[in-house]
């Protein structure tokens, strides 16, 4: 069971920090359980109620400090995805953050960054659903980096940028 005050990240709302163990007014009588209230790190102000039974299925722990240091160090040797063309590359995009994985989260953040710098360079827009699931990824992953190497988010997407700026656009 987690505890009041304790962080972790849930799914797709990324990081959260428990701020009560509860059992809501909104449930009807005689169906009442234990929700915990998290209070969402990535989306300011917004509160989720997540029912204690069922949540270590959907719930992880933050990455490490050490292992988020290691995402940003060791970007080179993070894998690309193999992403279909346009609209189809969506339930994979889509399926990668419903997980949110920090390594499967910076791989796509890699992959999203290389693409985007190939259109620019071949004088090519960024394809506006691409532009949206990176600004997401890199929501979720960095508040959580930043979180957990007690950081500003922007520091992580600057290094994050800065590494990425470094590597090679040609394709293997």
């Amino acid at each position: 069971m987690l505890s009041i005050n304790e962080c972790v990240v849930y799914g797709s709302h990324g990081l959260c920090k428990v701020q009560d163990i509860m059992v809501p007014s909104f449930l009807e009588r005689g169906k009442e359980k234990l929700y915990y209230v998290m209070e969402s790190a990535v989306d300011a102000g917004s509160v989720l109620y997540v029912p204690v039974d069922g949540a270590e299925d959907k719930v992880r722990e933050v990455i490490s400090a050490k292992d988020a240091e290691c995402l940003i160090d060791e970007i080179e040797d993070v894998q690309e995805l193999e992403l279909p063309e346009g609209k189809k590359a969506e339930p994979m995009i889509s399926g990668i953050i419903k997980r949110n994985v920090p390594d499967e989260m910076m791989s796509l953040v890699k992959t999203l960054h290389k693409i985007k710098a190939i259109r620019e360079a071949n004088g090519k827009k960024f394809a506006a659903i691409n532009e949206k699931y990176l600004n997401i990824s890199e929501k979720l992953l960095y508040t959580e980096m930043a979180f957990s190497i007690k950081t500003e988010k922007d520091r992580i997407k600057a290094r994050v940028i800065e590494e990425l700026s470094n590597l090679s656009l040609e394709t293997a």
